[in-house]
């Protein structure tokens, strides 16, 4: 085993050199929405269910929308759900959220009612959602002359936070889905300082101008594990296999799920993005699986020949 590990090392090393950036399996020009979900996953703005399922039909109601804003700031790990006070007469200080509700409305990033309201179970609109990210970002009412909102709206499309949202009207109401992508077009744009705001989760854009989720996923990466006749990918699973996200041979697709997983795979698995790395080839190639860093330091799992 000592002798494997070795050899596996040597074969590593030399591919590291030789690759000497993101293998073309893993590459892509356009972002998908699994990526895009391991990044929200990964940063822990959006990381679903118990289950880890993001329901993304379900529409997001204020009181959520608050929670995604705080995790999306540098308050993330400062703020609890609970609240020593009430911050609206109908959020009481033992509801779930009263905790971020009361932080975003201290920050600026969301506003209550005249009538002393919040209403944390409404859902929350486009208009109300991009007041946010924006204010994120460190805009005020004094960044827009004229009419506030048509002015926010003008710098959310000019910033293309709408990428991924198709949503045309102010007044629409927001999905788990639309968030997803809002939040994500949110950690690419930059701030009012012009710097790209996601750097306060070490987030950094690739080749492509996305951003690069595997560089999020270092030091979470565990594997290689074969898939064997008495171990099934659920066995080896700390999470739910049927909520992850599978990337065989360095192919993500829709079709692709843990009923894609055979014995004789040798799998890597991510428990922070829920994702997982098969790799089949080997079996009729004879290559090693393993490692390997691209020119950035980002540890890639990849087949190595």
């Amino acid at each position: 085993e000592l002798l494997l590990k070795k050899k596996l090392l040597s074969l590593l090393t030399a591919a590291a050199v030789l690759l000497g950036g993101l293998p073309a399996a893993l590459a892509t020009s356009e972002v998908s929405d699994s990526v895009i979900e391991q990044v929200i996953r990964s940063t822990e703005i959006m990381v679903g269910d118990p289950n880890g399922d993001m329901n993304l039909d379900k529409t997001v109601t204020r009181a959520e929308y608050a929670k995604m804003l705080v995790a999306a700031s540098t308050y993330q790990a400062k703020v609890a759900g609970a609240s020593n006070s009430s911050p609206f007469k109908d959020v009481p200080y033992t509801h779930w959220a009263a905790g971020y509700i009361k932080t975003a409305v201290q920050q600026g990033w969301l506003t209550g009612y005249l009538d002393g309201t919040f209403k944390p179970d409404q859902p929350v609109k486009l208009r109300e959602a991009v007041y946010g990210v924006l204010a994120l970002l460190g805009y005020t009412n004094e960044d827009f002359t004229g009419d506030q909102t048509q002015g926010r709206m003008s710098m959310y499309y000019s910033k293309e936070l709408d990428d991924g949202l198709a949503l045309v009207s102010m007044e629409s109401n927001l999905t788990m889905s639309n968030c997803k992508s809002l939040l994500y077009n949110t950690l690419k744009a930059a701030n009012k300082s012009g710097s790209m705001y996601g750097q306060i989760f070490d987030c950094e854009l690739d080749a492509d101008g996305e951003i690069n989720y595997l560089k999020l996923s270092d030091n979470n990466v565990n594997g290689p594990i074969e898939v064997t006749d008495s171990k099934d990918i659920g066995d080896i699973l700390p999470f739910s296999e049927e909520n992850a996200t599978y990337i065989i041979d360095g192919e993500v697709g829709y079709n692709l799920d843990y009923n894609s997983v055979d014995v004789g795979d040798v799998v890597y698995y991510s428990s922070k993005t829920r994702t997982v790395w098969v790799y089949q080839d080997h079996r009729d190639s004879g290559e090693v699986t393993g490692i390997v860093y691209d020119n950035s330091g980002s540890m890639i799992p990849v087949a190595v020949y």
